[in-house]
C-alpha cells in the first residue's frame, strides 16, 4: 500500500530592522535631571518612522537610579503593532546582559511610546565594558507584523543556500586556471582575469581593455600591503571580508590591528573602485572609532571622500575630552582646524 506527505504552513509576514543609536560624552548627559531626555534621529522600520528618547537619570523620581529608555511611533499612523528590544552592545558589537524586550504593543494615538522606566541600572551600567571612552551604542531591533497570513501546501524539493563564494575562494587558493599573476613587494599572487575585471572597473580597463598590462602575465604592485591585496582579492572571489570578523573586545592590538586594516584596504577600494569593499570599510570604521586613530581615520575620510565616515569622526571628535587626547600630538591642532573649518 502506497504512502505519500504533503506539508502545510502558515507564516504571519513581518518586516524586522535594527537603529544603532550612539551617545558621545556619556558623563555630560548625567545630571540633566528626572524627566530630562535626549532623542535619537528619526529612523524608519516597517515603513514607519521611529526615534528614542533616552533619560539619563531616569525618567520618574522612581527610577532615579535607573536610565529610562522609550520607543516612540513619529508616523501618523494609528494602531500600528511592534514587538522590539533594545540593548546596550558591547564594544565588539556583540549583545550585552544590559537588554529589555517587549511584546507586541501597539501604538495609537493614545499611547505613542513604549519601553522601560528602568532599563538599566546606571551602576550597573558604568561598571560595565560596555561604556568606554565616554561613549555607548543602544541598539534598538524592531519587528513590525504585516498583518497578513501566507498559507501554502507544498511537497517541494529542499535547497541548499548558495555556496559560490567558498567554491570561488577555493579556485583562488588553488590557482587553478590562474591567467595572471601580481607581485606585491616581493610576494606572489594568482588570480583570475575574468573575476578581477567582474568585480572592478579598473582591473577590466588594465587587463582586458587597451592599457599595457592587457597582455601582461605578471603585473607589479608597489603601493599596497601584500596582506591588504591579498585580502582585497579574498573580498573580489567570496564579496565578504574574513580579516574584519570576529573582532575580540579582549585583545586591543587585535582591534587596532583590524582598524589599520580597514584604512588600507579603503584605500586600495578606491583605487580599484570596489564600491561595495569601500563602503564595508567605511561602516566598520564608522563603528569602531577609536581615539588613538579617530585623526588618521578622519583625514582618510576626507581624502576619499568617505562622508559619512567623516561626520562620525566629527561627531566623535566633538567631546572634549576625546579631542584633548585626540589632540595631543605636534601639529594635529591645526591639522583638526583646517578640516573641521572645510
Amino acid at each position: 500500500m502506497g504512502s505519500s506527505m504533503t506539508t502545510s504552513a502558515i507564516r504571519a509576514e513581518a518586516e524586522t530592522g535594527s537603529h544603532l543609536f550612539k551617545v558621545f560624552g556619556y558623563s555630560l548627559t548625567k545630571g540633566i535631571g528626572i524627566g530630562q531626555f535626549i532623542c535619537s534621529d528619526v529612523f524608519t522600520i516597517g515603513s514607519y518612522s521611529w526615534l528614542l528618547k533616552f533619560y539619563p537619570d531616569g525618567e520618574t523620581t522612581e527610577s532615579k537610579d535607573f536610565m529610562s529608555l522609550f520607543l516612540k511611533l513619529d508616523s501618523a499612523a494609528i494602531d500600528v503593532k511592534a514587538k522590539f528590544a533594545c540593548t546596550i552592545v558591547q564594544q565588539n558589537g556583540v549583545h550585552s546582559d544590559l537588554s529589555a524586550a517587549s511584546d507586541v504593543q501597539i501604538f495609537n494615538n493614545t499611547n505613542r511610546f513604549w519601553g522601560w522606566r528602568k532599563f538599566v541600572e546606571r551602576s550597573e551600567f558604568e561598571a560595565s565594558e560596555c561604556l568606554k571612552n565616554d561613549a555607548f551604542t543602544i541598539k534598538c531591533t524592531i519587528t513590525v507584523p504585516k498583518g497578513t497570513l501566507v498559507q501554502r501546501t507544498t511537497q517541494g524539493v529542499p535547497i541548499p543556500p548558495s555556496n559560490l563564494n567558498e567554491r570561488l575562494v577555493r579556485l583562488l587558493e588553488s590557482e587553478a586556471g590562474a591567467d595572471v599573476t601580481f607581485v606585491v613587494k616581493g610576494e606572489r599572487f594568482k588570480a583570475h582575469r575574468f573575476m578581477l575585471a567582474a568585480q572592478s572597473a579598473v582591473f577590466n580597463a588594465e587587463l582586458l581593455g587597451c592599457m599595457r598590462e592587457k597582455w601582461a602575465d605578471t603585473i607589479t604592485v608597489d603601493d599596497i600591503e601584500p596582506p591588504v591585496f591579498k585580502s582585497m582579492l579574498f573580498f573580489i572571489y567570496s564579496d565578504s571580508l574574513p580579516d574584519l570578523e570576529g573582532k575580540s573586545d579582549d585583545n586591543n592590538g587585535e582591534e587596532q590591528d583590524l582598524r589599520l586594516m580597514a584604512q588600507h584596504l579603503l584605500v586600495a577600494a578606491d583605487r580599484y573602485d570596489l564600491e561595495r569593499l569601500k563602503l564595508m570599510c567605511e561602516d566598520f570604521l564608522c563603528k569602531n572609532l577609536d581615539v588613538s586613530m579617530v585623526v588618521s581615520t578622519l583625514i582618510l575620510a576626507e581624502k576619499h571622500n568617505c562622508n559619512q565616515l567623516k561626520s562620525e569622526c566629527l561627531r566623535f571628535l566633538a567631546s572634549p575630552e576625546v579631542l584633548e587626547v585626540a589632540a595631543s600630538s605636534d601639529g594635529v591642532h591645526q591639522l583638526l582646524k583646517g578640516i573641521l573649518q572645510s
